[in-house]
């Protein structure tokens, strides 16, 4: 349990409190305890009204979680190296440079360390914060029992193709556009309503999608104004590692995989490698645009994705060696939303869906991944997601 120190107003005391919290860091033992500690933190984060984001990156084990201690992710433009160490979500479409929130790593927690740590450089506004939080989380961590809420916001919209029939309706209209000549592609998109079952609970469901999902990037994040968010995604769209290679890849083409199946005797039809083939020829247009020659493909080749598999291509830039670090953020303007998301030509297919999808996006398909993190950044597409409301949940 926690004891805390005392919490003053000025800057020398404040540097006292931070200190004393550090060397009271939470430590916890074995995966129930583990699981307790993420429930205690994600609720107090809500309780509190402060955004948290968990994840658990692509065949990795370890689970993150970070709780921005402002009260609000803060708006920023997606200049990837000059942002402190956070988890970045822009949606579907962003309309100004700034429809980036950022969630800064105020408090980390990971499945690893089993400690709570407190970001060294807080300014005085956020570790005023600190007590408050403390405190309630004491009182939280020893429960077996939670008051199960989180941010919620209204639905972005109701979908009216949520009858099979509409929804074909549309794909035909698709169709005909693309024989008439207005775009190569468009990927039109629906919602869901689901009712909540009774005993629904936030963090048990995201450890559930991480078991079942073992190869995407697992996510859930709850942001006040942005309400919470989970899901589980196959595509990366850009990330850096600490050795400066830039990647991206083109991730297309799907069909059913069934359990064994060898994956160098799959066989794909000439739509879906024309599909793939796509999204290759616009990362390559993207490198042209840049002036960049310096990348290496890899590809395509299949990949499998819970119980579907996928056509990949793997693009690499070594920033280091061609003296471009600002390359991930240029790309990331370049790319979103990716014509895997939205269509060929991109203007052409986004008018179309804002005519006849119905609905605002929001979130789903626009990206979010954790950025800076031991000079680190991985963004991914945020597909196959769901927002959760109050009762109910709707799926994209």
């Amino acid at each position: 349990m926690y004891q805390p120190p005392y919490h003053g107003g000025d800057g020398q005391k404040l540097s006292r409190m931070n200190a004393a919290y550090r060397e009271q860091e939470l430590s916890v033992a074995g995966e129930s305890e583990q699981a307790q500690a993420f429930r205690s933190l994600f609720y107090t984060a809500c309780a509190e009204g402060l955004p948290i984001a968990c994840w658990r990156k692509p065949g990795g084990q370890e689970h993150h979680l970070i709780i921005d201690l402002s009260g609000a992710a803060s708006r920023v433009k997606p200049d990837i190296a000059s942002l402190p160490e956070g988890f970045l979500v822009a949606p579907f479409e962003r309309s100004v440079a700034e429809d980036n929130y950022l969630i800064k790593a105020d408090l980390y927690f990971s499945s690893k360390s089993k400690q709570l740590r407190i970001h060294p450089a807080l300014d005085d506004a956020r570790s005023e914060q600190l007590a408050p939080f403390m405190q309630k989380l004491d009182e939280l961590i020893g429960q077996q029992e939670f008051k199960t809420a989180w941010h919620t916001q209204a639905p972005f919209g109701e979908s009216q193709l949520n009858e099979a029939a509409a929804y074909e309706a549309l794909v035909q209209r698709a169709l005909d556009a693309i024989k008439a000549g207005a775009f190569e592609k468009v990927v039109p998109a629906r919602t869901k309503k689901v009712r909540l079952p009774d005993d629904f609970e936030v963090i048990s469901t995201f450890e559930k999608i991480t078991s079942s999902y073992p190869n995407a990037f697992v996510s859930l994040v709850s942001i006040p104004g942005l309400g919470t968010w989970m899901g589980a995604t196959p595509e990366t769209l850009i990330s850096i590692d600490e050795a400066g290679i830039f990647r991206t890849v083109a991730l297309a083409g799907t069909q059913p995989y069934t359990e064994g199946q060898d994956l160098r005797e799959v066989a794909w039809r000439q739509k879906e490698i024309e599909e793939q083939a796509l999204v290759s020829r616009y990362i390559i247009n993207c490198f042209k645009r840049i002036r960049l020659r310096e990348f290496n493909e890899k590809g395509p080749s299949t990949i499998v994705a819970a119980n579907l598999m996928h056509l990949k291509t793997t693009f690499e830039v070594d920033t280091r060696e061609v003296n471009f670090p600002e390359l991930p953020s240029v790309m990331l303007d370049l790319l979103h939303p990716t014509s895997a998301v939205c269509g060929m030509p991109k203007e052409a297919a986004l008018n179309f869906l804002h005519e006849h999808e119905g609905f605002d996006r929001s979130l789903f398909a626009g990206y979010l991944g954790p950025i800076n993190f031991h000079d680190q950044s991985h963004l991914f597409v945020n597909l196959r997601c769901m927002q959760l409301h109050d009762k109910e949940a709707t799926l994209y």
